[in-house]
């Protein structure tokens, strides 16, 4: 085997490039070149790179996704921009953690930055097919980001509402010439661990203009104010009045 052009080619390189190239070469000589029948070829093992890219925190999430959580149809897990998974434990009873989420309009006491909650339909507390509007920051909707658009509260309507276990919104936002601004599903599952212990599971699916622009800017932010949620959460059902406010 004429193995020159190879040798001439390697010399070209250096260092850590130098033994990349060889590897590489190597690789194809035994691919291509066929071996006599009674010599037995080495194992090969292949490696990543060292300097590959690790996965971001959407894709880490999404291969972390809950198997107990209940998804509508109309939104891709596979195809949406964002995802996000975020799960913990509080003293607390599910019945009590599950209170404080019902009673959106008082979100903004525990949750900073959520702004105003209004439900919609006269009621006081989140039920089945109850419609409301709020704002969150979830994705990134201010205005220096979106600049054409007005920043507003996005309206949701509760489509899943199991007492003290599941609950889960879709949201939809402004529509833009490109689409909605965003379209969201919000969902909870609460699952008692003890006597006095919870389990919260929250997850959210994403897609839309702010969705695209949040996988490419700012991949953690869904992440990490779901993280923001549940320490809200956990701190107001462990606080020690028994109304939490």
């Amino acid at each position: 085997m004429n193995t020159g052009p190879v040798r001439e080619m390697v010399g070209r390189a250096s260092g850590t490039a130098s033994k990349r190239l060889l590897a590489a070469c190597a690789l194809v000589t035994v691919a291509v070149v066929p071996a006599p029948a009674d010599t037995e070829l080495p194992g090969i093992v292949v490696t990543a790179p060292a300097n590959r890219v690790p996965p971001d925190v959407v894709s880490r999430d999404r291969a972390r996704r809950s198997p107990d959580i209940h998804w509508p149809s109309v939104l891709s897990l596979e195809w949406s921009e964002m995802f996000a998974h975020n799960d913990i434990e509080i003293d607390a009873p599910c019945s009590t953690v599950w209170n404080h989420l019902v009673q959106a309009e008082r979100w903004p006491q525990w949750l900073p930055n959520t702004g105003t909650v209004k439900i919609l339909d006269g009621s006081h507390i989140l039920q089945k097919n109850t419609r409301f509007r709020w704002s969150g920051l979830d994705l990134p909707l201010d205005s220096m980001v979106f600049d054409e658009y007005l920043p507003g509260p996005v309206d949701s309507k509760v489509s899943e509402y199991v007492p003290n276990s599941r609950l889960g919104w879709l949201s939809y936002g402004a529509r833009t010439l490109h689409g909605p601004l965003c379209e969201t599903y919000h969902t909870w599952l609460l699952t008692p661990t003890g006597a006095r212990k919870c389990r919260v599971i929250f997850e959210e699916v994403a897609t839309g203009l702010a969705a695209r622009f949040a996988r490419g800017a700012c991949p953690e932010i869904t992440h990490l104010n779901h993280q923001r949620w549940l320490q809200g959460l956990k701190a107001i059902s462990e606080a020690r009045n028994p109304n939490g406010f």
